[in-house]
């Protein structure tokens, strides 16, 4: 769905998205969407630019960053996004951008509403996910999943450079 930036629409217009799994796609994460994507909300218009505001929700699965196993996440935010094109912008040689001005985002000529919902889904996810605060990970040397299993493969020598570390008390 795209949502043209110089549109004569009204401000207030609403919408409305749902996207199927597999319809978004996440090339370069390992993120699986589990549950359809429902998006809604409402554009505002004023001076040249257009703010969504809206709501999302889903549920995700994502690996375990020590066992790789995959840990479902629900996904349930509140959005506001405010754009203007490009072209307004470069009007002026310089800017004086104030606080407001660090959060818009710049586009050609309109936003791409699948671009904005993907981007605020991998936003929502924490950057270092745990299927249990007790995770033992995956053995380096075996693969053996450390929580299902004990290994029994023997630790590596700590490299010479390093000892001194050891030695250090905080």
């Amino acid at each position: 769905m795209r949502i043209e930036i110089d549109s004569d629409d009204d401000s207030g217009a609403r919408f409305s998205e749902t996207y199927e799994r597999g319809e978004l796609g996440f090339d370069e994460s390992e993120l699986r969407l589990i549950e359809p994507v429902t998006v809604k909300g409402q554009v505002l218009r004023k001076r040249g630019e257009v703010e969504l505001r809206g709501e999302l929700h889903t549920k995700a699965a994502i690996p375990c960053s020590r066992c790789l196993k995959e840990v479902e996440r629900s996904i349930d935010l509140n959005f506001s996004e405010r754009f203007a094109t490009a072209a307004a912008w470069q009007g002026e040689e310089q800017h004086e951008l104030s606080e407001d001005d660090l959060d818009l985002g710049v586009v050609d000529e309109a936003v791409e509403l699948n671009d904005l919902v993907k981007e605020e889904i991998l936003l929502a996810l924490p950057t270092h996910v745990l299927c249990d605060e007790n995770c033992k990970g995956i053995c380096p040397n075996c693969g053996a999943d450390r929580n299902l299993t004990d290994c029994r493969c023997e630790m590596q020598q700590v490299d010479a450079r390093w000892e001194k570390l050891k030695d250090l008390q905080f």
